[in-house]
């Protein structure tokens, strides 16, 4: 049985001290090996050679980068030939500590109210809250930061910004296990990713405060000052019972 690379990403840094050339490169060469260990090796070679070539295109002047900081940030494979019976007998390993997915434009990577087990790394792309498009997550970014508590559910849902994104899922339990340092990393990026919100909303309110104060508070219209009513035209009752016994009284007094 062998293996033959999907792709690969890995993440180039430079030693130099007060260099910021940091960088990810994507390895889909037609490479076969009878490990993984054997692919990813030689897959490295190409990553470095694309990341020195692209930091002496940016920094040569300065320096050139030699022995370069490389990190595996993401890999997919495809299994050649037929499984062995002591490959199908084998008792179970860990999990895959990594999984990577390609989304395109608009495609949903986590919902919301879903249970949270991975914690999400940007590798190629971007992506952004489907509520909050004002918060954008790029190479490097980490979101889903429920998945470091114990039965937690997703508190966003998260898309896809661009077409060919690149995400990474990482079981963080295996993580800690297989590579801790990496696991630290996603952890305080992830904490990160959560201040982050808090100060997004923090402003949101601040905005809503401040229209709301803005807006003159309505007072009910107050009827302006009328004329004095007239007084109806009508006699009092009075008056008008005396001339009808008047009337009365000169009838009688014509017919006697």
């Amino acid at each position: 049985m062998a293996l033959r690379l999907k792709e690969v990403v890995f993440r180039v840094r430079c030693r130099e001290i007060g260099c910021p050339f940091v960088s990810d490169f994507s390895v889909k060469e037609n490479i076969m090996g009878a490990t993984q260990e054997d692919v990813d090796s030689e897959a490295l070679k190409i990553a470095r050679d694309q990341a020195m070539t692209k930091h002496d295109a940016i920094y040569g002047r300065r320096h050139t980068m030699l022995n370069p900081e490389t990190h595996k940030v993401a890999g997919t494979y495809e299994t050649l030939g037929p499984v062995s019976p002591a490959a199908k007998t084998a008792p179970m390993g860990r999990a895959e500590p990594l999984k990577a997915r390609r989304f395109d434009r608009g495609e949903r990577i986590v919902t919301k109210g879903e249970h949270a087990t991975t914690v999400c790394e940007v590798i190629r792309g971007s992506a952004t809250s489907e509520a909050r498009p004002g918060i954008v997550y790029r190479p490097g970014s980490t979101f889903g930061a429920a998945a470091l508590f114990e039965h937690k559910k997703r508190m966003a849902s998260i898309v896809a910004a661009e077409d060919d994104t690149l995400i990474g899922f990482y079981d963080m339990r295996e993580l800690s296990k297989t590579d801790p340092n990496k696991a630290r990393e996603l952890y305080n990026e992830a904490m990160e990713d959560i201040f982050h919100v808090l100060a997004y909303l923090e402003k949101k309110i601040a905005k809503l405060k401040a229209g709301a104060a803005k807006k003159p508070t309505k007072t009910p219209a107050r009827k302006a000052p009328g004329k004095p009513l007239r007084r109806s035209a009508k006699k009092p009752a009075r008056k008008s019972a005396k001339k009808s016994e008047k009337k009365s009284t000169k009838r009688k007094s014509r017919s006697k």
